[in-house]
C-alpha cells in the first residue's frame, strides 16, 4: 500500500514536471515575411526570458527560392525542473516560411506562412513541438534612413512532453494558440537588431541580432 501510494505521488509530481516544461518550444521565426535574399544567409543570436525560463538561441537562414527560405535553430534553457529546482536543457529545431502575398498597391504588407519543429532534453524530460501559422511584416523607412519592420503571427502549437526515469515513467499532449509580435531594425546594410513577444499560454520575450553573410 505504501509502494503504491509512493508511485501515485511520483508520477503526479512527474506530470507536474512535464506540465511546466511542455511550452518551451525551442523554434524561433525568423522576423519578417519576406524570405532572406539568395545571396545573402543570415547567422543570428538572441536572449530569451520567461516564465521560469531564460534561453540562449543561435541560427542560421538560408533562402531557398524568391519566396521562401528555411531556418536551422540551436538552444540551451535553464529554467524551473518542476521539483522546485532548476535544471538545464538542450535544443534543436527547425523552420520552413513560404511568402504567399508580396506587398503591393493592394496589400499594405508582406504575408507568409510556415511551418517548424523542435526538441528539448534535459533533466529526465524530452519535449518535441510542431509549430503551423502565418505572419505578416511591413518595412518602414525612418527619417535617418534605417529600416524598422514590425510584424506579427499567430501560430498553433501541439506540444508532447515525456518524463522517464528510473521510479516513473508519464507523458502529456498540449495544443495551445500562440501570438508572435515584434520589430527589427537595421544598424547598417548587413546587421540588425530585434525584439520579439511570444504570448500563449506562457509568455517570453526575445532580444538578438542578426547578421547577413
Amino acid at each position: 500500500m505504501m509502494r503504491k501510494a509512493l508511485m501515485f505521488a511520483l508520477a503526479m509530481t512527474a506530470l507536474a514536471c512535464v506540465a511546466g516544461v511542455s511550452h518551451a518550444q525551442v523554434y524561433f521565426m525568423y522576423p519578417g515575411a519576406p524570405p532572406v535574399p539568395g545571396d545573402q544567409p543570415a547567422v543570428g543570436a538572441n536572449i530569451g526570458i520567461g516564465d521560469d525560463v531564460f534561453r540562449l538561441l543561435g541560427y542560421t537562414r538560408f533562402n531557398i527560392n524568391e519566396v521562401s527560405d528555411l531556418g536551422i535553430e540551436l538552444v540551451l534553457d535553464n529554467g524551473s525542473s518542476g521539483f522546485g529546482g532548476d535544471s538545464w536543457r538542450v535544443g534543436a529545431g527547425g523552420d520552413y516560411k513560404y511568402m504567399i502575398v508580396p506587398q503591393d498597391n493592394q496589400l499594405p504588407f508582406d504575408l507568409a506562412v510556415g511551418g517548424g519543429f523542435g526538441f528539448q532534453t534535459g533533466g529526465d524530460v524530452t519535449n518535441f513541438n510542431i509549430l503551423g501559422g502565418g505572419l505578416v511584416s511591413r518595412p518602414l523607412e525612418m527619417n535617418n534612413g534605417k529600416i524598422v519592420v514590425p510584424y506579427g503571427g499567430l501560430y498553433l502549437i501541439y506540444s508532447h512532453t515525456s518524463f522517464d526515469n528510473a521510479l516513473v515513467s508519464t507523458s502529456d499532449n498540449d495544443l495551445d494558440v500562440e501570438v508572435r509580435g515584434g520589430a527589427s531594425i537595421s544598424f547598417s546594410e548587413t546587421l540588425r537588431g530585434y525584439i520579439t513577444l511570444h504570448i500563449g499560454s506562457n509568455f517570453m520575450a526575445f532580444f538578438g541580432l542578426n547578421v547577413a553573410l
